[in-house]
């Protein structure tokens, strides 16, 4: 019966090794100090991806989850806008040392996140689909101009075990979802 169980959960183990796969990449500035920062503007990430409205839908994710975890007061979507737009920058993701600082004084905010969906794709298969999606994001103090965070995650991609058994992700939200999770957590871990 032990040799019988053990074949088991070494099955089991081997089927769900084999899931959807999963990258991350991960930096946190050694010396700075996130208990400083109270408030935060998240900038709407930029789609790189052919999906049409993925960006926003992953940056109100981002923003969802940052309040759940109540680790930082966020400023309303809408201000950091127009906020963005008032400084005129070309690409809201690459604001210089004065942006940022504009920013800081108009908003309160310590630091802003910046991010982009790279990859947001369904791979179909014979019997099932799948999903695929690639995020990153970073957090840029106002004072500084420096990177303090910055995180890249992909996930998706049938697993062996879908393969097998013919299931798949259930929908790029759940997808997005899961990969702006992992986001967040590499952030507040």
């Amino acid at each position: 019966m032990t040799v019988f169980r053990s074949t088991i959960l070494l099955a089991a183990i081997a089927l769900l090794s084999g899931c959807a796969a999963q990258r991350a990449t991960v930096f946190v500035h050694p010396e700075y100090d996130f208990g400083m920062v109270e408030r935060v503007a998240v900038v709407s990430f930029e789609n790189l991806s052919t999906e049409q409205g993925v960006a926003g839908y992953a940056t109100r994710l981002f923003i969802t989850e940052l309040l759940a975890a109540q680790a930082f007061d966020v400023v309303e979507p809408g201000e950091t806008a127009r906020i963005v737009k008032d400084i005129g920058q070309a690409k809201a993701g690459e604001l210089d040392l004065k942006g940022l600082k504009r920013m800081s004084d108009s908003l309160g905010v310590q630091a802003v996140i910046f991010g982009s969906v790279g990859e947001a794709a369904q791979l179909a298969g014979r019997s099932n689909s799948s999903h695929v999606v690639s995020l990153d994001a970073r957090m840029v103090d106002c004072e500084t101009g420096n990177t303090v965070w910055s995180a890249a995650v992909s996930l998706g991609g049938p697993g062996s075990f879908s393969r097998m058994m013919g299931v798949g992700e259930s929908s790029r939200g759940d997808a997005v979802l899961r990969a702006v999770r992992k986001l967040v957590k590499s952030l507040l871990d």
